[in-house]
């Protein structure tokens, strides 16, 4: 069976015409910008324990992102996880993680590039489009437990309003499994998640409900989430789910006390088990923009998404 999910990622721009696009390979990924302004850095190498983007910038360059910070070397900017993958032929405490990175190698999995499909760039007037192809492997003996086609897209920007990108991952089950949320949380953190730098860390959230602070927004279900700065210079990032999406609306993750963090969670509140051969897709995304949480303006980015993603068919 195919079950669809999407959420979407937007950083607001600077006015002014909205120039040609970009993606210049690094060597380990590709560096998008619209006009010579840098928005995001794929990384994506065999030498990584998982894809991810870093940095993720507003028009006027602040990064809403950080990577591999001391406190939780495993987190890496804007990036994809499951930390909770039980497969049915393991026992019910064992809990294989695609999230953190250290630990016993037969608990701990890598997301790869994989060998037979490499990746495909397209740069049009419209989009930025990214391709990739993973595998996610147990460290301890390489078992393939999911495999997935991995699409980035960079959205032409609107001048005033932002470099929206849309995040798709379409995952396959090579096993049965189940994919479980946090252990001992009410609402888990795994799905698409996103570190915030560390002047980030006493941060402010407000939801598409009209709730604000984390209180409110922890665990709760809506369209959108965003999260902003309470220090110089203002910036924020949304995170936006899609109403085609399985569980819609999501449930998401939020946190400001030793540090700031967000990610919008399909497995928030309850596992979703998955059959050999099923297919999960998810759409995801985050929105980053200078300035404060302007709840109209992330509304009416939301809603041009919507328009943009519906009833989109697969990109081959």
């Amino acid at each position: 069976m195919v079950h669809m999910l999407c959420v979407a990622a937007a950083v607001w721009l600077a006015s002014g015409a909205a120039p040609d696009g970009a993606a210049v390979d690094t060597g380990s990924g590709w560096d998008v910008s619209w006009g010579g302004h840098p928005v995001f850095s794929y990384r994506f190498s065999d030498r990584l324990m998982k894809p991810y983007i870093h940095p993720l910038l507003t028009p006027r360059g602040h990064a809403v992102t950080l990577d591999s910070p001391a406190d939780h070397i495993h987190h890496h900017g804007l990036m994809f996880g499951w930390g909770n993958v039980q497969p049915a032929t393991e026992g019910r405490d064992y809990h294989l993680v695609f999230f953190g990175e250290e630990g016993d190698p037969h608990t701990i999995g890598r997301i790869l590039p994989d060998p037979e499909l490499p990746p495909k760039v397209e740069v049009a007037d419209h989009a930025v489009r990214i391709v990739t192809h993973n595998q996610w492997r147990r460290l301890s003996d390489g078992l393939l437990v999911l495999t997935e086609r991995r699409e980035i897209i960079s959205h032409r920007p609107r001048p005033g309003r932002g470099n929206l990108l849309t995040w798709i991952t379409e995952q396959r089950a090579e096993v049965d499994l189940s994919l479980g949320p946090t252990p001992g949380r009410d609402v888990s953190y795994y799905g698409l998640g996103l570190r915030t730098p560390r002047d980030m860390r006493w941060a402010l959230f407000a939801n598409s409900n009209g709730k604000r602070g984390t209180p409110a927004c922890y665990g709760d279900r809506a369209d959108w989430c965003a999260c902003g700065t309470t220090v110089e210079p203002a910036r924020g990032f949304a995170m936006f789910d899609h109403p085609d999406n399985p569980r819609h609306p999501t449930g998401y993750f939020v946190m400001d006390n030793d540090f700031s963090y967000m990610t919008a969670s399909f497995v928030s509140h309850e596992p979703y088990p998955m059959r050999k051969g099923d297919v999960l897709r998810l759409c995801y995304g985050v929105l980053a923009f200078d300035g404060d949480i302007d709840a109209g303006a992330i509304a009416d980015e939301y809603d041009r998404w919507i328009r943009l993603t519906v009833g989109r068919k697969r990109a081959r």
